[in-house]
């Protein structure tokens, strides 16, 4: 078996002392010459193991100031709770609505919705922040039928689209998610402005009442962002404090 390369011994200790919390989130990580005396390491070497971290997006470097822990704190994302009071038409708190447009149904979006393809869909577009920093971008896709004069057809945010939904007939009862993950192209690495080597979460989910589906929202989280948590069966132990 070949040895571990130096410049990845050293990206595997720093990596540990992050997740650790020696060098905590937002903390400024050592000179790259302390390093070189730490490690008893080239100049060259470090910036190999600091380019490592950097790929996984453990490190931001920012010129002139040095080299910076990610200051990124997941949120954990409860998806059997999307109902919830103060979550919104996503399922997720602190969106605005961005854009709201009429489109013609892809095939992929057709056989979510189990409509013909080429029907007309509502799509309201949604950015999530951390900060001031945008985390998720969401697409809120409605068979045009269901939502034709009510409030998701205007242009202004809405606390709670199921509740919509719910108050003109078709009431939630369930959900399927499909849970993919993924490089980001450039348009979701410049939206999202992730680090190099940051992947992104896809999610669809598909809302359904008892007759048919009734919404499929599509968001791609920004992947040190984002923790899923799903709950299954009686959770009083776990919940207990």
């Amino acid at each position: 078996m070949r040895p571990e390369s130096r410049y990845r011994q050293i990206a595997r200790i720093l990596r540990r002392e992050i997740h650790e919390g020696i060098l905590p989130r937002g903390g400024r990580l050592p000179s790259e010459k302390q390093m070189e005396e730490r490690f008893d390491a080239s100049r060259n070497t470090i910036r190999l193991a600091l380019g490592m971290l950097r790929n996984q997006g453990l490190i931001v470097s920012r010129p002139g100031r040095g080299h910076f822990v990610q200051d990124v704190v997941p949120d954990t994302f409860h998806a059997n709770r999307s109902g919830s009071k103060g979550l919104n038409e996503s399922g997720m708190a602190g969106q605005n609505l961005e854009e709201l447009q009429l489109l013609s149904a892809t095939p992929d979006i057709a056989s979510r919705l189990r409509v013909p393809e080429g029907a007309m869909v509502v799509v309201r577009r949604m950015y999530r922040f951390s900060g001031e920093i945008s985390s998720s971008v969401s697409a809120a896709y409605y068979p045009m039928d269901l939502v034709q004069d009510t409030p998701l057809m205007l242009p202004q945010d809405v606390e709670s689209a199921l509740a919509v939904l719910a108050e003109y007939g078709q009431r939630q009862v369930g959900f399927v998610d499909e849970l993919q993950t993924r490089m980001p192209g450039p348009q979701e690495a410049d939206q999202l402005e992730l680090p190099p080597g940051v992947p992104v979460l896809v999610v669809h989910r598909t809302d359904l009442s008892e007759e048919r589906p009734i919404r499929l929202v599509h968001t791609v989280y920004a992947g040190h962002s984002i923790r899923y948590q799903y709950e299954h069966g009686d959770m009083s132990a776990y919940h207990r404090d």
